[in-house]
Formats: structure tokens, C-alpha cells, sequence
């Protein structure tokens, strides 16, 4: 299966919030379809785990002349996912479709993901000590379908499609964009952003002056990563140094020990 990819066009975007709305009847129904879960309390599912797309509004600039923009919170499906990189637990996936998957059976709650991520996406629920995050509907693109955010979506804003496809059509709308409102925009993601994360699975629409409104790193990095591989390359002398640290403190008690019952065989006699 080749990489399929989402794309958000911010310009088209009339913030009806029909994706999120979708995206958590989905993410219900998956409960019902897939864990036997009781259709009624399926549905009337209430836990924040469920909302794998929420947005946020900002707005920049100064009065008069203040812009306000809907930002989504949403996984950007890395090519090179860091989360899964640092996993202990070996929960998370990345699919044939570029999706990355958190699996939910097998995650131990230790949040590592959560300090790898350069975008801050999953999110922790404690009362289940399991981290979540988007999945890419990779179930659903798996059997033919769209992802369920871009289903519901009425104006185009949001559509997939594989890489081909989806660069295609980017390319198209930015050079229109461009035309009509005399202004470089960027499709943050479609192609290598760094070595860290590589190119995104979930590629953005904005013009180039938003990009930090959007919280749209030019490079994203968090030392999560880079602090785990220090430790793992580090264990093997720290574990010997403590072993030798104990083993010293051993001998050093053993010999204070010897001294103390020597002293007392003395006073004995």
C-alpha cells in the first residue's frame, strides 16, 4: 500500500468543526465495532481520549488590524515519528499507509511518546494510564474509506489521497492562493522538513506568515530522543560503576566488621 497523506487547507476552511464532530462519532463507534463496548454507552462516551481533533483559536497582529485563525490539534503522522522511536513498550506502529498508531493494549502510560514529540500531540488520560492521539483512520483508508475528518468535511478543506495525488493538488491550490492574494504560501510538511521528524502524513495549507501562528515549526525538535540514546549508550558503565560502588562498600563494611569482632573476642578474654 503506498503512503496516503491528509491535507488541512486553512483557506478553505470555514471552521464548521464537521471533522472533529466526526472524528469523535468514529472514534466512538470504533468502541462499539471493534472492543464489544455496549452501542448506547459507545456513543454517550464522554472520555477526552475519543477527541483525536481539537481546535484552537488564536489571533495575531494589532487592533485594527488583528487576524484570527483556527488551529487544529492533530498528529502530524511523521515519517520518522520520534514517538515511536522512543517507545520502550514497543506500542507504537507505523503502517504500510504512514500512519502512526499508538496501540492501546499495549501502551504502559510511561508518556515517553509525550516528550518526543516536537509538536506536543498525545495526550495522557489517567485514568486509564494509556497516552492517545490521532490514528490516521488507518482502519478505514486500510478498506477503501477516507479518514473520517476528511468524509465529513463540505468545503474540500480537508482531503487525502496518496502522496502523488495530494502533492498534485496542493500545488494547484498554492499557486492560485498565490495569484489571488499576492502572498508566498507554504504546504508545511509535504516535503523534508528535517532529519528529525522528515516529512509530515498530515501536510498544511497557510500562507508563509502564519506559519508561527499556526505553531509551525521550521524545525522541530524536542531532546527527548537524544537524552534517551545518551542514557541507553551510558547504562553499561553506570551500571558497572554502581556495581563497583558496591561491591567497594561491601569490602569496606566487611573489614570494619572484622575489626568490631576482633575488638570484642578482646574484651572477652
Amino acid at each position: 500500500m503506498s503512503k496516503n497523506l491528509i491535507c488541512y487547507d486553512s483557506i478553505s476552511c470555514i471552521r464548521c468543526y464537521a471533522c472533529m464532530i466526526n472524528c469523535a462519532v468514529e472514534n466512538r463507534a470504533r468502541q462499539f465495532r471493534d472492543k464489544n463496548k455496549r452501542y448506547e454507552l459507545a456513543v454517550n462516551e464522554t472520555n477526552e481520549s475519543y477527541y483525536y481533533l481539537t481546535p484552537e483559536i488564536h489571533e495575531y497582529g494589532k487592533y485594527p488590524k488583528t487576524q484570527k485563525i483556527t488551529k487544529f490539534n492533530h498528529c502530524n503522522h511523521c515519517e520518522n515519528a520520534p514517538c515511536m522511536q522512543i517507545c520502550p513498550a514497543n506500542a507504537i506502529e507505523k503502517r504500510k499507509n504512514g500512519a502512526v498508531v499508538i496501540h492501546d493494549e499495549i501502551c504502559v502510560g510511561c508518556r515517553s511518546c509525550m516528550d518526543a514529540c516536537p509538536f506536543n500531540v498525545p495526550k495522557y488520560d489517567i485514568k486509564r494510564n494509556k497516552t492517545f492521539k490521532c490514528i490516521f483512520c488507518y482502519d478505514r483508508v486500510e478498506n477503501g474509506l477516507k479518514q473520517a475528518c476528511v468524509e465529513a468535511c463540505p468545503t474540500g478543506a480537508m482531503f487525502s489521497g496518496t502522496f502523488e495525488e495530494v502533492r498534485k493538488e496542493v500545488l494547484k491550490r498554492i499557486e492560485k492562493y498565490e495569484s489571488t492574494y499576492n502572498e508566498p504560501f507554504v504546504a508545511y510538511g509535504l516535503e523534508e522538513i528535517n532529519n528529525y521528524v522528515g516529512s509530515l502524513g498530515w501536510v498544511t495549507i497557510v500562507p508563509k506568515k502564519e506559519l508561527e501562528a499556526y505553531k509551525l515549526p521550521e524545525t522541530p525538535y524536542k531532546n527527548g530522543v537524544a537524552l534517551r540514546n545518551i542514557a541507553k549508550k551510558s547504562a553499561p558503565v553506570l551500571i558497572g560503576a554502581a556495581i563497583a560502588a558496591t561491591a567497594g562498600h561491601f569490602l569496606y563494611w566487611l573489614a570494619n566488621r572484622k575489626k568490631v569482632v576482633e575488638q570484642s573476642s578482646k574484651e572477652e578474654e
